[in-house]
């Protein structure tokens, strides 16, 4: 439908002011001002939980100028009015680097379980039970909240059931100290952008007292270092403080690493303003309980300080490279990533060091750099690709209220808008991170001339694929998934450039209805902002070190990288001890809200755990095992595995037609092993992932093996406004060390600013490793 640029502009000024008056229901519910009650109604919600379609609250409702969610051509497709410029054209900006943060040397204090991990500048050192188990036991008297002074000083819930597994054998040798907070002032994502307010981004800055910056945080780890990590939560008290979006109380999971659930970041153990809570990172290599357990093989190993090996037990086709972590508070994921909260983390090992002139026979000499013994950023690259709205300020903008999937105009690499780079004509590795609420992407390169140039597939979800496979476009990335590729600008002049192309388009937020050509992308869409050039590389003929300043590299210098024909080796499909079936999709109101009344929609009390927000709706549920759906509550587990060691195969489906699910298991990879009679493409078949597109109406079944550590995880879809509405169920990890089996079920804890309480959590019996009613064989 056609129109005219007046009508275009009231339609995009109606639909301002829908957003604005959406802005004021949510101030007003967090202010205590209104209830959920209220807007039933009033006739804004719903019999169902969902905002009505009407004018002045939705943005897609019908008016006198005309019934388009792009606002003849001038939106998005979620309804968003198309954010203000400023006069930026794309390229105009430097692409910035990740923050790279400095470990801080750690020193043990005393032997045994009560250890403890000293921190430079930190009064109180790291130690294996929390500081709330002191505070609890000293009537909450000492370790208080020293800015409410309410509630213990750590987040992390007392007692043994959330004590950092395997303390002694993984004690900390490094740490880092960060804060989650505002926006420090005059950050922004492009030069004529103005200026971010405080609370429309909230990212991590470094030290206990300090504000958000942009771009977020890069942690350079390996094998055979354990980390502390301390976070700060230094955002505001009142959770009405939020520029009408994100909840200022925060927990941080490291996806997709082996680490015990205490420090996953995801078991509803969320800590706020005036806390901190302690991580233990423990760089465990997975099968260290079954496989090279005498540490003998120099594959599974980490870089020492100089050029040498630290051998550590475990398999070395598990090794993990490009990280990332983020905020998971349930409910409020999506708007808190959205906000700024999320970084990366590149873990080294001996065959990927970081140092592509070291051949010791071990080391795979990917490109990298080598001026340091490991960890060489220079020809090294991460990059955050993400989307973002702006209101007619320049302010970031969430949609709080849209369930299917958020969509922005403005895309983003490391929180940059559309910037370029400087390369050398030789080769570069790319860490490519897509890091949108629900956007998918398709990456392509193209020359001046338009055409596609080829690069190296070389690792997907931080796992190293058997042989580099050659390509010149990327399968789709949904968010969570991360690309690695070599690009060789070798046969390219000084003065030529390079763009990276989104070929993927969307007409809403549920999943891609399109893939351009690179012919396509590049002429770009008026539909979809989000489609065409977003990074442009500009090959030159010198660029400055980052990781020794005052150094700097020449095209003339020779190229000693290289990617050998063989990275790892193939982890073999077996028979597994049992199989289990997960759905997702829609079905039935999910029973995650205990109501008194289940046909009154008025009553939505004492369901939500934790708390959540009253504008809440939950379209989304699971069924395990051919059984009921549920969605969301942390207090109910929906699946719990048995012995360490076990192996398992899993059938992820989706059961709907409309939308895709990137969906995400914590803790453990599993190997990609069938579609559902679907091809597989190279990139994925046999190959360890953590999170898998299911595709419209389909499956993927993968091989998966649970060890070392337990307690409650987490399985959900990565497009986190699903997540968050409320396609999440919890897991119970009931193993440990090497053929044990965990001895408890981890009580549900609930925050509050007060202290943490436990509830005995519901067990559903379709998820027991013996369950034998539907899709499962009996265990254990």
């Amino acid at each position: 439908m056609y129109l005219s640029p007046k009508a275009s502009r009231i339609r995009q000024r109606e639909a301002q002011n829908a957003r604005n008056n959406r802005a004021e229901i949510v101030k007003a519910l967090g202010l205590g001002q209104i209830t959920r009650r209220d807007l039933y109604r009033w006739g804004i919600f719903t019999g169902a939980g969902f905002l009505a379609f009407k004018n002045g609250l939705s943005p897609f409702a019908p008016s006198a100028f005309g019934q388009t969610s792009s606002f003849g051509g001038g939106g998005v497709p979620t309804g968003t009015p198309r954010s203000p410029l400023f006069g930026a054209q794309k390229f105009t900006q430097r692409m910035p680097r990740l923050a790279l943060q400095t470990p801080l040397p750690v020193t043990q204090n005393g032997t045994g379980l009560t250890a403890t991990a000293s921190i430079p500048g930190e009064s109180l050192p790291a130690k294996r039970l929390s500081y709330h188990t002191d505070f609890t036991n000293s009537g909450g008297t000492t370790f208080k909240n020293p800015i409410t002074n309410v509630g213990p000083v750590e987040g992390r819930p007392p007692g043994e059931v959330f004590s950092h597994q395997r303390w002694n054998e993984f004690f900390p040798k490094v740490g880092y100290v960060m804060s989650i907070a505002e926006i420090a002032p005059n950050q922004k994502f492009h030069p004529n952008f103005p200026a971010q307010n405080p609370d429309n981004v909230w990212t991590y800055g470094t030290g206990r007292f300090s504000q958000g910056t942009l771009p977020p945080f890069l942690i350079k780890g390996r094998y055979g270092e354990p980390i502390i990590t301390r976070i700060y939560n230094n955002l505001p008290l009142s959770r009405a403080q939020n520029a009408g979006f994100g909840r200022n109380e925060s927990q941080l999971h490291f996806h997709n690493a082996h680490n015990g659930a205490e420090s996953d970041g995801a078991a509803n153990v969320h800590h706020f303003p005036g806390t901190f809570y302690d991580y233990r990172w423990s760089t465990t290599l997975a099968r260290r309980d079954y496989i090279n357990t005498g540490a003998t093989d120099n594959r599974a190993s980490g870089p020492d300080n100089s050029t040498g090996l630290v051998n550590v037990a475990g398999d070395f086709r598990e090794i993990q490279g490009t990280m990332w972590a983020h905020d998971h508070r349930f409910f409020f994921t999506a708007e808190n990533v959205y906000k700024g909260n999320l970084g990366m983390i590149n873990f080294y090992s001996g065959p990927d060091r970081g140092n592509e002139s070291l051949n010791d026979g071990v080391n795979k000499r990917l490109p990298s750099g080598s001026l340091l013994p490991y960890g060489n950023l220079d020809f090294d690259v991460n990059l955050v690709i993400s989307d973002a709205a702006t209101d007619q300020s320049g302010q970031l903008f969430f949609d709080i209220f849209n369930t299917d999937g958020f969509l922005g105009d403005l895309m983003l690499v490391n929180f940059a808008y559309c910037p370029f780079f400087e390369v050398l004509p030789r080769k570069y590795r790319f860490r490519i991170l897509s890091a949108g609420m629900s956007r998918f992407i398709k990456l392509a390169l193209a020359n001046s001339s338009g055409a596609a140039v080829p690069f190296k597939f070389i690792a997907n979800d931080g796992n190293l694929v058997v042989n580099p496979i050659p390509l010149t476009v990327l399968d789709q990335q949904g968010t969570a998934e991360r690309y690695d590729i070599v690009v060789d600008f070798s046969t390219f002049a000084i003065g030529s450039s390079i763009k990276l192309v989104n070929l993927a388009h969307h007409s809403d937020g549920q999943k891609p209805d399109q893939f351009l050509t690179l012919a396509q992308a590049l002429a770009g869409s008026t539909s979809d902002p989000g489609v065409g050039p977003i990074l442009e590389f500009r090959v030159v003929s010198s660029v400055p070190s980052v990781d020794v300043v005052g150094v700097t590299h020449f095209a003339t210098d020779a190229d000693p990288s290289q990617v050998p024909n063989g990275l790892t080796a193939q982890i073999p499909i077996v028979t597994p001890l049992r199989t289990r079936f997960v759905e997702f999709g829609k079905f039935g109101d999910g029973g995650s809200r205990n109501k008194t009344n289940p046909a009154d929609p008025f009553q939505a009390t004492g369901g939500c755990a934790p708390d959540c927000p009253e504008t809440a709706s939950f379209p989304w549920s699971i069924k395990v095992n051919g059984q009921s759906a549920h969605s969301m509550n942390a207090n109910r587990i929906s699946m719990e595995t048995g012995k360490s060691g076990e192996i398992e195969h899993w059938t992820y489906i989706n059961r709907g037609f409309s939308w895709d699910h990137p969906i995400h298991l914590h803790f453990e990879e599993g190997v990609t092993m069938n579609r559902g009679g679907a091809s597989i493409p190279a990139t994925e078949l046999n190959v360890r992932k953590d999170v898998w597109r299911l595709g419209a109406g389909g499956s993927v079944t993968f091989q998966v093996q649970f060890g070392e550590y337990g307690g409650s995880y987490v399985n959900h879809c990565h497009n986190t406004v699903h997540e968050d509405f409320a396609l999440l169920m919890r897991l119970q990890y009931m193993t440990g060390e090497a053929g044990q089996l965990r001895d408890i079920v981890t009580p549900t804890p609930n925050p509050s600013p007060s202290g943490v309480n436990y509830s005995t959590p519901e067990v559903l019996p379709e998820g027991l490793p013996g369950f034998n009613g539907g899709h499962n064989t009996p265990g254990r």
